[in-house]
């Protein structure tokens, strides 16, 4: 009896380490990183703009943005930035400068600050499960300005990617989806990068998904943009990747691609993970532009 009391009573103390350091793992992983401040904002560019807040959906979290509105404009684009950035930092500070280039095609423009990041509410982020609310919020505050179905756009980079399929999935008044450098499936994206990432052997991810399940309120498992982003079309949808994306290859565009054949798909040679327009602005505007002033 006293084997037994004391083997049981140590599977239980591995059992409850094994699941504080993997509760530990998730509460880590999903916390927001520092992210560098820049100079540029709307402004720099000649742009008159406001400093809007407006809850996401569901929880009501307050996000904060920039609101670049046009004259006349008939269309606006939400430009949605990746993860440990801003609307101020996202493409090394040049997210300004693609809404200005937007501005000049005849858009109105919304930058957003995910939840937890920049000046929004909120300490996590959620792999685009939740930032989607962020998202969906964005959609009407838009609305409130006048804007209506067929006249929404949303372009998301990285993290902002997977956040802007998942809005787009649930609300037909986004009308055109730009997805840059955005994962296919968060188990392509997690498993190979566990151990460099964690610092963990392998044998703690179960534990992770759990604890997540547990934390978060949802499977991180079934984080799979690709299998999403078929509840889009007909809507256009364009995917921009870089063929050298360090952090997340470039088979997670064709993969995306591959399940909705008719989207568009332009490849970048030597461009950085998310830093597209900084390192070929030119091409990025020859992809971007034809598409937000096309059929849609």
């Amino acid at each position: 009896m006293p084997f037994l009391f004391w083997s049981l009573t140590l599977i239980l103390f591995i059992l409850l380490v094994y699941f504080a350091i993997c509760g530990y793992a998730v509460l880590t992983m999903s916390k927001v990183g520092d992210h560098p401040q820049y100079e540029q904002h709307p402004g720099t560019y000649g742009l008159a703009y406001e400093d809007v807040r407006f809850s996401a959906r569901e929880d009501l979290l307050q996000i904060a943005g920039w609101y670049v509105p046009n004259h006349g404009a008939r269309r606006v684009m939400v430009l949605v930035h990746g993860r440990n950035a801003s609307k101020q930092n996202a493409i090394s500070g040049n997210l300004p400068q693609l809404a200005a280039e937007l501005h000049s095609a005849g858009l109105a423009v919304l930058m957003i600050d995910l939840r937890g990041h920049g000046d929004s509410e909120g300490k996590r982020y959620t792999f685009g499960v939740q930032e989607s609310r962020d998202v969906l919020g964005a959609v009407d505050f838009l609305v409130e300005q006048g804007f209506r179905a067929g006249q929404i756009g949303v372009l998301g980079i990285s993290l902002g990617g997977a956040a802007v399929i998942e809005a787009a999935a649930q609300e037909p008044a986004i009308s055109a989806v730009v997805i840059e450098s955005t994962f296919a499936d968060i188990n392509l994206l997690i498993e190979p990068n566990w151990k460099a990432e964690s610092g963990l052997p392998m044998w703690f991810l179960p534990g992770v998904f759990y604890m997540w399940q547990c934390l978060m309120g949802f499977d991180l498992k079934r984080v799979k943009p690709a299998d999403t982003l078929v509840n889009i079309p007909p809507r256009p949808i364009l995917i921009l990747h870089s063929n050298t994306d360090e952090m997340i290859a470039v088979q997670n565009a064709y993969q995306l691609k591959e399940v909705v054949p008719e989207a568009g798909l332009v490849l970048f040679d030597d461009c950085d993970h998310a830093e597209l327009f900084r390192d070929e602005p030119e091409a990025y505007l020859a992809a971007l532009i034809p598409f937000v002033k096309g059929d849609w």
